[in-house]
């Protein structure tokens, strides 16, 4: 039977190809998703990983520490002995106070380097000697003093610590170090120097900013040569807490071998290993050992799961497709080997022989399309990704678990869609089987029950989407009206099934009823072609009459592409206003193309011009920041702007002003200086509207200012805390409501009332067209009197290239990509066989009469109606559910100016707008091409 079932394949390819190819289109979406999924997850690992440059650190627990080096070097030898410890080193750290010049004296940060630090890897020595002895030390390039220090100069450095005898006594050390040469050390290299392991995150920012003070002057000296004998000098009976030197082990474990991207338990369990057997060690010296990796796996396991879920969502309604178009293609299959299947049974086949061999051939083909979807999948996925604006982060990973559940998907899929089939087909009468062709549809009757519960589901939470409401966040912050424990429990777990359930599969259950029920259960549909089809004639009647005869294909198909076009528009939809939202998140948290906190108000101007003359700046203005109290002891933020100049360069949305549009407002306060735009929930609270005065104290001046405008969204509950506020001379304790966001007054109000207000100040600056932000920005790091420099292009490019950020929204690229093949293939596969099992029909048309233009418009009738309806259905349905996921997504933020919105910018329009083109491509190519066969088959005949 095997064999018999091997030859009926390769005799019948063309046959088998439709399904076939359905079953590598299914498998290779599958692996290509899982592939993406992968290798995205690796990258989002491998990214957080390299943030913590340092895996294990050993200190002292004992005060004063262990100061001894001998006892530091026998500890660092014993942890390199453990297993999967790669390598350990000494590193100390202590700052002094050293001469420059005979007349300059600053800080430094000593940093002593074992000879195997991995400091090295990242040192490049620009001048100098190539290696450092006795006393002689490396300067930091980038050092703060650098400029005023010269080569083979020395620097004595004072070091001061207290010991404890009879009393505190203050003790000093003295080291002369020779520079040996100049050094630029990288980002990591400067980490490991300096300490700032513990906060990679923090880190990402502070790279770019000034060094922090004792940091400014950083020398690298020998651990062995010189370091050590700093240690060993010390006095032992140095003042607990007051030892000048910190000392730790760095240790470094074979990140390869312990940790799985795809296990991060059995990862966190052999880390955890490593570390307890470095404790045990540590603790016999009388240290400790920190793990700073189980942070990073911990929180990457919440984001891998995430993922994972993603993955789910993004292939659930491709999985329908597979099992939908395989059906009826075997369907169709099936029904054109009657006369075979006839033949087989009057030669003495069972009825369980031809299911058996039925199945055979369904395997094989589920194997063969696995293994081919399994390679398209794995050259796929990039290609895919990087057309559609993402990228996955790394090469791609096949693992051998993507492999086996890929070809298991692949064997489940081909059998769900077979079996049916495959068992109807068995069991056809031999003397129905004989006939060379009759349609055959379900044999049993047609059920509406569980059409009707899917549909009433769907439409329910098409409703919820359409008008927004997200139960589980009404209920979340307001409890049920009522009492009763039985209506809790049923509401709990509806809204359970709402939220968790619903959400992703509603849109699914409302295409799958609709089309049971108002398409193949209804003649309502039919109705409807017959009226649409009527500028046609009779050819229009012979269309609907085809549809009135196959209502169970035009409902799946139907399905499919509603399906598929509803999916698109929503997860489109979905991942283009979630860019929106963070893209204008970033602009409204930077306030404008770039943004300078200053260290003091001294050199405002004189800042404020410097910027201003610099290439690629467009304009620039001064925002202070300070606060006021209103007579209710409300305590609001405030912040003084020009409003000349603050409207041209600041970062706004309108919908943030209201009570006047904000043209109206910073025009009243142009022209007065004793106006107010009031931030919203305040001006609730006190039922003050547009023209109203309030009362407002600001430093030790009451003023009486007139209300332009309001800023701010309505939150539902006021944030409500107690707070010193200092007012002259006087604290008060104030309560502090209705300040979610701040109020804006005009910069002459500010400067009216004198230098006794302290505020803080920033620099707002726009750029010019094509500037380049992240440039303008590292040139204004280098100007006197800067804190602290935030740049839109520098926060966008942390943001796009943080792939556990971005990996769930690059999935889902691909799996719109994805999808969209699998609606044209589908679409395409279903009106191929369909038009191969009238073959004889439309053969017996054109030989009457009909010409291959009359043939191909009537066919494409029949299909266009079916498939233009469902394209409308699928885009109303999805842009419902976008609306609705933007408001669900709003329901949580609190306290945020930047809320999502419904966003399609001209990428994702283009995308859409090719879907729609594919899907009605698919139906028309395959019914002009084997029009165009069957006719000129006719023709060839009649010439004969």
């Amino acid at each position: 039977m095997l064999s018999y079932a091997i030859k009926r394949v390769v005799r019948s390819i063309g046959l088998f190809a439709a399904l076939l190819l359905g079953v590598i289109l299914a498998s290779t979406f599958f692996a290509g998703v899982n592939v993406g999924a992968d290798t995205t997850a690796k990258a989002a690992l491998n990214q957080q990983l390299s943030q913590v440059p340092v895996d294990i650190v050993i200190s002292s627990s004992q005060f004063p520490q262990v100061s001894k080096s001998t006892v530091w070097t026998a500890a660092v030898s014993d942890v390199k002995n453990v297993n999967n410890i790669i390598s350990a080193e000494v590193i100390s750290r202590t700052y002094a106070y050293g001469n420059i010049t005979l007349d300059n004296s600053t800080y430094f940060r000593i940093v002593g380097l074992s000879s195997t630090s991995r400091v090295y890897d990242g040192l490049t020595i620009t001048s100098g000697a190539n290696s450092l002895g006795e006393n002689e030390t490396y300067v930091w390039a980038s050092s703060k003093s650098v400029d005023k220090i010269k080569l083979n100069s020395t620097l004595t450095m004072n070091i001061t610590y207290w010991i404890q005898d009879i009393q505190s006594t203050n003790k000093n050390m003295s080291i002369s170090l020779k520079v040996a040469g100049f050094v630029d050390l990288n980002d990591t290299a400067y980490r490991i120097a300096t300490e700032e392991w513990y906060a990679p995150m923090y880190y990402t920012y502070i790279k770019e900013q000034s060094r922090p003070v004792y940091g400014d002057n950083l020398l690298i000296v020998s651990w062995e040569k010189t370091f050590a004998k700093l240690l060993d000098a010390i006095s032992s009976n140095v003042s607990y807490f007051s030892s000048p030197f910190t000392t730790q082990i760095l240790a470094y474990i074979n990140r390869d071998a312990l940790i799985n991207p795809w296990d991060i338990p059995s990862s966190l369990e052999a880390v955890g290993k490593v570390t307890n057997q470095v404790n045990q060690i540590a603790a016999s010296y009388g240290m400790y050992a920190n793990n700073y990796l189980e942070g990073v796996l911990m929180n990457y396991q919440s984001t891998s799961m995430s993922m994972r879920f993603s993955f789910f969502i993004v292939a659930l309604p491709v999985f329908f497709v597979a099992w939908y178009v395989g059906t009826t293609v075997s369907d169709v299959s099936y029904n054109l080997r009657r006369r075979e299947i006839g033949l087989l049974l009057t030669k003495g086949f069972s009825t369980g022989q031809l299911f058996r061999m039925f199945l055979t051939e369904s395997i094989m083909i589920g194997i063969i399309g696995g293994l081919i979807g399994i390679g398209l999948g794995f050259l796929l996925s990039p290609f895919f990704a990087t057309a559609v604006g993402g990228e996955l982060g790394a090469a791609p990973v096949l693992s051998q678990e993507v492999i086996v559940i890929a070809i298991i998907f692949s064997l489940a899929i081909t059998l769900l869609s077979t079996f049916r089939p495959s068992r109807r087909a068995s069991k056809l009468p031999p003397i129905d089987a004989l006939r060379e062709y009759m349609y055959i549809e379900e044999v049993k009757p047609y059920k509406q029950r569980w059409p009707w519960v899917a549909f009433a589901l769907g439409t329910y939470k098409i409703v919820m989407f359409l008008f927004g409401i997200n139960l589980f966040q009404v209920f979340a912050g307001h409890p049920p009206p009522f009492e009763n424990i039985f209506i809790l429990i049923l509401l709990g777990i509806w809204i359970f099934i709402d939220y968790y359930v619903l959400t992703y599969i509603g849109p699914l259950l409302f295409f799958w009823g609709f089309s049971k029920i108002f398409i193949r259960g209804s003649l309502k549909f039919q109705e409807l072609v017959t009226r649409v089809a009527r500028f046609l004639g009779d050819l229009g009647t012979l269309a609907t009459k085809n549809v009135r005869r196959n209502p169970a294909r035009a409902a799946s198909v139907a399905f499919l592409i509603a399906l598929i076009i509803g999916y698109s528009f929503q997860t489109i939809g979905a991942v283009a206003s979630e860019q929106d939202y963070n893209i204008r998140r970033v602009k409204a948290d930077v306030g404008a193309d770039i943004s300078v906190d200053l260290t003091s108000t001294a050199n405002v101007s004189q800042i404020s011009n410097a910027i201003e003359e610099l290439s690629g700046v467009a304009s620039v203005t001064l925002e202070y920041s300070l606060s006021g109290t209103l007579p209710s002891q409300y305590s609001i933020q405030i912040r003084a702007v020009d409003p000349d100049k603050w409207l041209s360069t600041a970062y706004y949305e309108t919908e943030w002003f209201s009570g006047n549009d904000i043209a109206t407002a910073f025009q009243q306060m142009r022209m007065n200086n004793r106006t107010i735009i009031l931030e919203r929930n305040t001006a609730k609270s006190l039922e003050k509207k547009v023209g109203n005065n309030v009362t407002l104290t600001i430093g030790s001046s009451t003023l009486q200012l007139t209300i332009v405008g309001f800023f701010g969204l309505e939150v539902v509950q006021q944030p409500y805390y107690s707070a010193p506020v200092y007012i002259g001379s006087s604290t008060l304790q104030l309560t502090i409501v209705g300040g979610a966001f701040w109020s804006y007054v005009p910069l002459g109000l500010c400067k009216s009332l004198g230098e006794s207000l302290y505020p803080s100040v920033r620099v707002l600056i726009k750029l010019e067209s094509g500037a380049d932000g992240k440039s303008v920005a590292s040139e204004i790091r280098n100007l006197d009197g800067v804190s602290y420099v935030r740049s839109v292009a520098e926060g966008l490019e942390t943001y796009q290239t943080d792939w556990a950020l971005t990996g769930s929204l690059n999935i889902q690229r691909i799996g719109v990509v994805f999808s969209l093949l699998a609606a044209s293939v589908a679409t395409g596969l279903v009106t191929l066989v369909s038009l191969q099992e009238r073959k004889r029909e439309t053969s017996i048309m054109n030989a009457r009469g009909l010409s291959f233009k009359q043939l191909v418009t009537m066919l494409l009738a029949e299909n266009l109606a079916v498939i233009v309806f469902a394209a409308f259905l699928g885009v109303v349905v999805g842009l419902i559910v976008v609306r609705g996921n933007v408001a669900a997504s709003n329901t949580a933020l609190s306290y945020s100016l930047v809320t999502h919105r419904v966003a399609f910018p001209p990428d994702a329009i283009i995308l859409l707008s090719t879907s729609l083109i594919l899907v009605f491509a698919s139906a028309i190519i395959p019914v002009i091409l084997l029009t165009k066969r069957y006719t000129s088959k006719i023709e060839r005949i009649v010439r004969l």
